[in-house]
């Protein structure tokens, strides 16, 4: 059975994101399978992780904080993951750095967003995403979430022929109509709302969604998600502040509610990597409107309508064409249940394994 170093430090990021979901949901998967050893990888904490890890999953803690530990990493190379977990085959850097090690290595990328446009982020975190990729170099394979994905890997350098696509899953949840009457009570939503969920940063492009919702009346707008870097959000929802309700970040089952509540699910992001909350929302069948110029075109394909978005006009005109039309919000809803039901953890996590067994044969 082979046996797996896994980084899991993202769990613990102070704004976690879809890629630590992303990283726990397939460290989950990996442990049900039962056919690797996986041996999670973390800096010093006093405090368990905010994403939901397998009881399972046994993690090794360095005796270093994050910062050190990832500064030790990048400068000295040093502590190799042998020294901190004996007996492994092989090491997976599931993102946000990459542990110095002498055995066979693989890198999970997600995106490239720091190259597309630097102005999103702070100087040393784009500083310190160089090294992540220049040392992703050396890995045996990379693992990445999309075609978009792949080729912006291509362009940076990287060799085609070492990239596999792993796509992310979404578990298919139910929600009971009670909750849902519960959740716009309390909001005050008895008009139709438009949901949007993420980390509020520059490259998820609030401001010209909400210039689209502030074209089309009576119309709220739902906002989940932690704050990032970057956004004055108060600043971006002052045009129609009366309209918006700026929920923050929930839990996971309180998140599931919102997804099927809300009449429409809008994603105009300016780049992602896969774009899970996309297909989080179609799995509860709400109709997705989002981006036709990143990998969410690729995630949704014609179970949503794709918009250019940089262009509020073209946004509005979407909601407003589902909003006025029961036929169309009925046929994305059933095709989005559909799609979504092509992505899954466990699909995640056997195309993982696959790449495991291609670098230690």
């Amino acid at each position: 059975m082979p046996r797996v170093a896994y980084l899991v430090e993202q769990c613990w990021h102070r704004v976690p994101g879809g890629t630590a979901v992303a990283t726990a949901e397939i460290a989950n998967a990996l442990v049900r399978r039962g056919d690797i050893e996986l041996k999670g990888i973390a800096a010093r904490h006093k405090s368990l992780s905010e994403i939901e890890l397998s009881k399972d999953l046994h993690i090794t803690h360095s005796k270093l904080p994050r910062q050190l530990l990832y500064s030790s990493w990048q400068s000295i190379n040093r502590p190799k993951v042998e020294s901190l977990i004996g007996g492994i085959d092989l090491v997976h850097a599931s993102g946000g750095a990459i542990p110095p090690t002498r055995l066979p290595l693989i890198s999970t990328i997600n995106d490239l967003s720091w190259r597309h446009n630097p102005s999103w982020f702070p100087a040393r975190g784009r500083r310190f995403a160089e090294k992540w990729l220049e040392s992703s170099f050396k890995a045996d394979l990379v693992i990445c979430p999309s075609e978009t994905t792949r080729q912006n890997l291509v362009e940076a350098g990287f060799d085609s022929k070492k990239i596999r696509v792993v796509h992310l899953g979404v578990k298919q949840r139910k929600v009971e109509n009670k909750s849902i009457q519960h959740l716009r009570q309390t909001y005050g939503l008895e008009e139709s709302f438009v949901l949007w969920m993420g980390t509020i940063e520059p490259r998820k492009n609030l401001p010209t969604l909400i210039e689209a919702i502030s074209k089309i009346p009576k119309v709220n707008l739902v906002l989940i998600g932690p704050n990032g870097w970057k956004a004055d959000v108060e600043k971006i929802i002052k045009p129609i502040k009366d309209r918006v309700r700026l929920v923050g970040r929930v839990e996971e089952e309180v998140k599931h509610i919102w997804l099927e509540a809300a009449d429409i699910f809008c994603f105009p992001s300016l780049l992602e990597g896969f774009g899970l909350p996309v297909v989080e929302a179609m799995s509860h069948g709400t109709p997705v409107v989002t981006s036709a110029t990143t990998a969410t075109a690729e995630i949704v394909k014609d179970s949503g309508i794709l918009v250019d978005p940089q262009k509020a006009e073209e946004i509005a005109e979407a909601i407003l064409n589902i909003l006025e039309n029961r036929d169309l919000s009925q046929e994305l809803s059933e095709k989005g249940r559909e799609r979504s039901k092509k992505f899954s953890w466990e699909s995640s996590a056997e195309l993982t394994v696959k790449a495991y067994k291609e670098v230690l044969n």
